[in-house]
């Protein structure tokens, strides 16, 4: 059974899950994008945003991220393994997995991987502030338009935003109004990002959905 804890300042949530758990995620993950064409311009974003999901929950059960051991009730010990994400992250790959999941023919163990994610999420979010919990809850699988085409070069820039926030719960309290300004088109916050990226990509020569961020911040967990 997955289990999920807020990091120690609030950035993000670490989730945990033997290696058979972390595993079944990432297969449920990996075949939800893999019905997803990388080369089609309305479903790129979506297939970029899981693989990069899966790419951490890989690490995560490959033992490169995170390790716990906890003691058994016959004095042994059990490993868990685990990974990192920040919250805006795992709020838009949990919509783009919910998203996804409604066009396909999903298995229950798929449906079952799909709601313990939200339902982990959900508690971690609630065991770091319940009064910022509140709100974000709406936000799990649902309110955040994952289809736009610059989704993926969204979240990046959504990623950097909040990770260079000062620390604490107002930041954490703001998710929801991150989420909106920059999904919601008819914003003039959203406008300006993409004003900026469109300078960005004619810059670099390239498509907006070509743009990738290669100066993260460092995470302060």
């Amino acid at each position: 059974m997955l289990q999920a804890y807020p990091t120690k300042k609030g950035t993000g949530v670490e989730i945990y899950g033997t290696r058979d758990d972390l595993e079944i995620l990432y297969e449920t993950v990996h075949k939800i994008a893999n019905t997803l064409d990388e080369y089609n311009k309305f479903q790129k974003a979506q297939f970029q945003l899981l693989m990069n999901f899966a790419y951490e929950i890989r690490k995560g059960y490959e033992g490169s991220r995170l390790v716990n051991d906890e003691p058994a009730e016959d004095e042994t010990k059990i490993r868990f393994y685990g990974f990192q994400l920040v919250w805006t992250d795992i709020l838009i790959f949990i919509s783009t997995l919910r998203h996804n999941a409604g066009y396909l023919k999903t298995n229950k163990l798929d449906q079952s991987n799909i709601y313990m994610l939200e339902y982990v999420t959900e508690k971690a979010l609630f065991a770091y502030d319940a009064e910022g919990a509140n709100i974000i809850r709406n936000f799990i699988g649902q309110r955040i338009d994952i289809t736009n085409p610059l989704s993926f070069v969204i979240y990046q820039a959504l990623q950097i935003k909040y990770v260079t926030s000062p620390v604490g719960k107002k930041r954490f309290r703001n998710i929801p109004n991150l989420l909106i300004t920059h999904f919601s088109e008819w914003l003039p916050e959203y406008k300006a990002l993409v004003f900026s990226l469109e300078i960005s990509a004619k810059k670099h020569n390239c498509e907006i959905t070509d743009l990738e961020f290669k100066d993260f911040p460092e995470i302060k967990w």
